[in-house]
């Protein structure tokens, strides 16, 4: 699951920077996410988290085309609270918790960062969410929304997810400034710590192979 660990902080590390420079349109940028976003049937999941995605994956496989996008994006909000609580928090659970811990991904005295969720638009593309407020004064609350283009060779089970663009609230982020953070990055360092699948930050994509999934 490497490739997805990276993916989730190099999308954390976008987010801190890109906010700094945002801080100043606060009014313009606020964007209000809540609980009820996010994808329920997924935080009210329990037990292995690993097996829940094979079983997910396994289904995908299984699936028709129609209902196969529907099963991605449970299979990616899966992906996306197991990794958080491994490697980031491990007593979140915003939906159930009940202490201040469980309600951030990261609570920094700064901003809080407390959801990211993926969900399906109209044109079945993955869409990242990524929601941040600041609860002290100057008091802001906004999201970022990362746009994948979605491509599952079935043939091959070969998923593709294309970084299509990038928004924040209803600003659209211009190539230029994402490739200019990109830069900082050694990007050939972060291609090569993927062991599964393949990752080209010049292309903006990410290939992964369900089979290495559920071996």
């Amino acid at each position: 699951m490497k490739f997805i660990k990276r993916l989730i902080i190099f999308i954390l590390f976008l987010v801190v920077v890109v906010l700094g420079l945002g801080i100043f349109a606060i009014n313009r940028i606020k964007t209000e996410i809540t609980e009820s976003d996010l994808p329920q049937d997924v935080y009210e999941s329990s037990g292995d988290f690993t097996a829940l995605i094979r079983t997910k994956v396994l289904a995908i496989i299984l699936a028709d085309e129609e209902d196969s996008y529907t099963l991605m994006e449970e299979f990616i909000n899966l992906l996306i609270i197991d990794i958080i609580r491994e490697n980031v928090n491990s007593e979140y659970d915003p939906l159930n918790g009940e202490t201040e811990e469980s309600q951030y991904i990261i609570n920094h005295e700064q901003f809080q960062l407390d959801y990211i969720y993926a969900h399906l638009n109209e044109d079945n593309q993955i869409i990242v969410t990524v929601s941040i407020k600041r609860e002290t004064l100057p008091k802001a609350m906004t999201a970022f929304h990362f746009i994948f283009d979605v491509e599952y060779e079935r043939s091959t089970f070969n998923l593709v997810l294309t970084l299509n663009q990038v928004y924040l609230h209803n600003i659209e982020v211009r190539r230029s400034i994402y490739d200019y953070f990109v830069s900082l990055a050694d990007k050939d360092q972060i291609e090569a710590f993927v062991d599964t699948g393949t990752l080209d930050l010049e292309e903006y994509t990410y290939t992964i192979n369900f089979r290495d999934l559920i071996r």
